[in-house]
């Protein structure tokens, strides 16, 4: 998970939530006001503005191993539209709480399980504890394994990560689609003389960071073993 730098809503949408709060109704129903094609003009800057990947797992959206009448990129809300709670924060079409996500695994009728599925497929409607990628310093302890793993240092990120939305997924591609995205870096860096290692893990640390859309797939596992080796080769 990286962090999302959120821009402007769409004007037409703006006007639609207003409308919505005249209409006094509630964020389940006023999101139901939302049709193409506005919708599609939302979906797609939402796409655009977290460079082509899904919003929690870091995959490309949209990804191209989808049954046709699955839908590819969902449009997500973090604080969910109608929580246990009964809470209306006017998050139903709210910018600021919506994101792009991938299929989250999801399949034909009767070929997934909960456990199976990933992103908000398996969170559903659970409330995150802690997590929020509009929110860089609920990314901070983040850190993953050599082998594709997510984890996180704060129990609370750990757990919206790996419990509410699993992440970790041992039946879905996640996994060994980090560890085939690192392996790829870690073999270029292999390339590289050690006098040079550490400047050039700046290099490229640098123009990952500076990247916009598209973004390189599950991004955030290289920065961090960017950041890692940096901190390793830096003088002490």
């Amino acid at each position: 998970m990286i962090a999302i730098h959120k821009r402007n809503p769409p004007e037409k949408l703006v006007r639609l939530q207003h409308l919505a709060d005249d209409m006094g109704l509630c964020p389940k129903d006023a999101y139901n006001l939302l049709k193409n094609p506005l919708k599609g003009e939302v979906r797609a800057q939402l796409v655009e503005e977290q460079g082509e990947l899904c919003g929690y797992c870091m995959c490309r959206i949209p990804r191209d191993d989808a049954a046709p009448y699955i839908t590819p990129i969902t449009i997500e809300h973090m604080f969910p539209r109608d929580p246990e709670s009964g809470e209306d924060l006017h998050q139903g079409l709210d910018y600021r709480n919506m994101l792009a996500v991938c299929h989250g695994n999801r399949g034909p009728f009767g070929t997934r399980t909960l456990a199976d599925l990933t992103c908000d497929a398996h969170r559903r409607n659970t409330m995150f504890r802690k997590v929020d990628p509009c929110k860089p310093d609920t990314l901070t302890t983040i850190f993953y394994t050599l082998d594709g793993r997510i984890d996180a240092e704060d129990p609370d990120v750990q757990f919206d990560l790996v419990s509410t939305l699993n992440l970790n997924c041992p039946s879905a591609p996640l996994i060994a689609e980090r560890k085939s995205a690192l392996d790829h870096l870690i073999a270029e860096l292999g390339q590289v003389p050690e006098e040079m290692l550490g400047s050039y893990c700046i290099t490229i640390q640098h123009e990952f960071q500076a990247e916009t859309s598209p973004k390189t797939p599950y991004v955030g596992i290289l920065l961090w073993y960017l950041d890692t080796l940096i901190q390793a080769l830096a003088p002490t």
